[in-house]
């Protein structure tokens, strides 16, 4: 190229001289004889030339060759700059330098790929609508339309042979950009070049476009090398951290120092201009923020984010994460900061329960990548280990506190019930109760009325635990308070029934039992709302069951019941007890039943009282198929002397 230069310059230097001369010839001497202009022109070639064609060759040197020598020890210095740093942000950076430093006087774009989208990191270019993000489908990605070696291409020819390409790259034709240089590396395309025709005057000298190729081509497998070894310093870091964060989870319990902890060990490796980790407020339902950076939190507290809202809503709700490039065209944000342009939300998940969201926002487009998404799934599942830890703290310190509550509630309830039987004259009296949980629901009392009277009452009030024990209670008072007063056995139960009905609320009640001793004649007075019927197992063996009353208490109001009289005799017993006596279940499923208690009683029927409701338990015990008895369990073996 350059010897074909100088010719052609050569030839012209010769012709214009030829020229001169002749013009001489006829305007001072009025000769007009080319041929004599001709004669000496050859005679100058042929004595002159070498020094005709140095000075030519001077002069290109200096004029044509100064820019070709300029690009050519530009290229020669930044390939000594490739291998010079590992940072591929710092790489990227210099390449742009490069670019604006060496091609200053052309029009150029510079765009990498940067996850799934290429991304403009620098331009000549000033004009701001040059597009800052492009991207190609996979049926469009350029490994698959660029498949040769690396090469300079027109941008027509490329867009008139592919249509889809041309709708993808129609932004492009508003500006001056001609040729298209795809940047290929070992282990593919990662991003692409644009020029101006007039770049082309470089392509017209092969050792040139060569040495270009060479260097793009070098420079696209650094971006690979130094995103590889970013990826495996960023991993290392990551691992580091990730213990540091176990290391926090295992000795704090205070949720929001391990959760600042993650937002900021997450910042060493993503970098965000804003961020913060929101839990769901299953009572509102909302977004409440936990611990947040770069956002106005007092615009946070007043803002009530619901958990259908935004961009985090959505992801609660598919359970899946998002990167958005550009939130301007993601109408599901919800603007809490103008200047954020990109945003990487993941799902705070055990299984399929979502506890919340972390969210972290840049005020660049395309700023996150599916390497930063995966990263932040692996931080998210470390800030869900602190949640539920937290919330199993919480819910151990509410249990434990429940259970030094119920424990002073079980002290009441056994103070409120006899810890004995009374002495009784021609009676023996024993009793047991066994709560399933630390409190009961199950209701005793056996006390005297006067010298000559027993009273004696059992219930089991609907449920376990807390509630029946404080339903238990009301139960207690009511029936003691109406005692104060002389009412017949029937008429007690009736008001007792009223006052559970108007303090109670829907679907709780008692089953009752109420019955008055007579020491004079052995008469026994009762009236059962509902209960298990007792026994009486008399001494010839015989049974009967005491079930005359009515319906359970608190069921409906203004209920009349029946009482009914019968008489005891020496030998007989009386045996009170509850649904967790009789209800037991053995391996094969089958009741202890009535028939397991009346049997029971009658080949023990020679112990004491006080001695048969220690077996009776222990019986009961090893009848059952689990350790524990499911419900409350409560007995009163009273011998007639």
């Amino acid at each position: 190229m350059k010897k074909l230069l100088r010719v052609v310059l050569t030839s012209l230097v010769y012709v214009l001289f030829f020229l001169l001369l002749n013009s001489l010839f006829l305007n001072l001497f009025d000769i007009n004889h080319p041929a004599v202009s001709l004669f000496i022109t050859l005679v100058i070639v042929l004595f002159y030339h070498e020094q005709i064609t140095a000075v030519i060759r001077y002069v290109i040197d200096i004029s044509l060759y100064r820019k070709f020598y300029a690009v050519n020890q530009a290229l020669n210095d930044f390939n000594l700059e490739l291998n010079t740093t590992l940072d591929l942000k710092l790489m990227i950076e210099k390449f742009s330098g490069f670019l604006r430093a060496t091609f200053h006087e052309h029009e150029w774009a510079f765009y990498y790929r940067w996850g799934e989208d290429y991304e403009l990191f620098a331009s000549s270019v000033t004009d701001g609508d040059l597009p800052k993000l492009l991207k190609l489908p996979k049926r469009l990605s350029l490994d698959r339309i660029f498949k040769g070696e690396m090469d300079f291409y027109a941008l027509h020819k490329i867009t008139d042979k592919n249509v889809n390409l041309r709708q993808q790259l129609k932004e492009f034709r508003s500006f001056n950009f001609y040729y298209f240089l795809p940047l290929k590396s070992y282990k593919g395309y990662n991003g692409f070049l644009l020029f101006d025709r007039k770049f082309g005057y470089y392509l017209l000298f092969a050792s040139l476009k060569k040495f270009l190729l060479r260097i793009f081509k070098k420079t696209a497998d650094v971006f690979e090398n130094d995103l590889l070894y970013s990826e495996v310093e960023r991993k290392s870091l990551q691992n580091f951290l990730l213990v540091e964060i176990g290391k926090k989870i295992s000795s704090s319990l205070d949720l929001n120092e391990v959760l600042e902890t993650i937002v900021d060990s997450v910042n060493l490796l993503v970098q965000y201009d804003a961020g913060g980790i929101f839990l769901i407020d299953h009572a509102k339902p909302v977004l409440r923020k936990m611990v947040t950076r770069g956002y106005d939190n007092n615009l946070l507290d007043k803002l009530l984010i619901k958990i259908d809202q935004g961009i985090a809503g959505w992801v609660i709700k598919n359970k899946v994460p998002s990167i958005i490039n550009d939130v301007s065209k993601a109408p599901e944000y919800f603007k809490v900061r103008e200047t954020t342009c990109s945003q990487l939300t993941v799902p705070l998940m055990t299984g399929e329960l979502v506890h919340g969201a972390m969210a972290l926002e840049s005020d660049k487009l395309n700023h996150f990548t599916p390497m930063d998404q995966e990263l932040l799934m692996t931080f998210a599942s470390q800030a869900v280990i602190a949640i539920e830890n937290a919330q199993l703290f919480e819910a151990s310190t509410q249990k434990k506190q429940l259970e030094s509550e119920l424990i002073v509630a079980s002290k009441v309830q056994k103070a409120l019930l006899p810890d004995r039987p009374p002495e009784f004259p021609g009676l023996k009296i024993g009793f047991m109760n066994i709560p399933s949980r630390i409190v009961g629901g199950d209701f005793y009392d056996i006390f005297k009325l006067g010298e000559n009277k027993l009273a004696i009452a059992i219930g089991d009030v609907s449920g376990k635990g807390a509630p029946a024990a404080i339903l238990m209670a009301m139960l207690y008072a009511g029936f003691r308070s109406l005692l104060k007063e002389f009412y017949p056995v029937v008429e007690v139960v009736a008001r007792l029934n009223n006052l559970l009905f108007e303090t109670t609320t829907d679907g709780y009640f008692c089953t009752f039992f109420f019955g008055i001793y007579h020491q004079a004649n052995s008469e026994f007075i009762f009236t059962n709302a509902g209960h298990n019927p007792p026994l009486i197992i008399r001494k010839d063996g015989s049974v009967q069951q005491l079930t005359t009353g009515g319906v359970v208490l608190g069921f409906l109001k203004d209920r009349e019941y029946r009482q009914e009289s019968i008489y005891l005799a020496s030998g007989d017993y009386l045996i009170l007890f509850t649904d967790g006596v009789t209800e037991v279940k053995n391996s094969e499923g089958k009741e202890f039943g009535d028939e397991g208690l009346i049997r029971f009683i009658k080949e023990n029927r020679d112990k004491k009282p006080q001695l048969l409701r220690t077996l009776l338990f222990e019986e009961i015990k090893k009848f059952s198929s689990e350790e524990e008895l499911a419900d409350d369990a409560t007995f009163a073996i009273i011998y007639v002397e």
